[in-house]
């Protein structure tokens, strides 16, 4: 699936045009995944007390990510985590 998703990124550029969002999010993951984390932490219905379920919090969650990678990515390389763990683990080059 990977290499078949690959060769139709490289063979088809509308394609990779369109998927830029989910690519955004792909090199930010450690940046989404806790931002969903949170988001699900402060945004949750303590367990027990709803009655209803809904996709509009996961819809949601996606949304936000996909937004918030795509206006990230214009201006930066990475992601601010992805950013921080690169900064932090810097040092370690010089230690033997």
């Amino acid at each position: 699936m990977i290499v078949g998703a690959t060769v139709a990124m490289d063979r088809l550029p509308r394609l990779r045009h369109l998927a830029k969002p989910v690519i955004a999010v792909g090199t930010m993951s450690l940046t989404a995944y806790v931002g969903h984390f949170v988001a699900q932490s402060v945004l949750s219905v303590p367990g027990g007390t709803g009655t209803q379920q809904s996709w509009m919090p996961l819809l949601m969650f996606i949304g936000g990510a996909i937004a918030f990678a795509s206006i990230w990515s214009r201006f930066f390389r990475r992601g601010p985590l992805e950013y921080l763990l690169n900064a932090s683990t810097k040092p370690a080059k010089y230690i033997r």
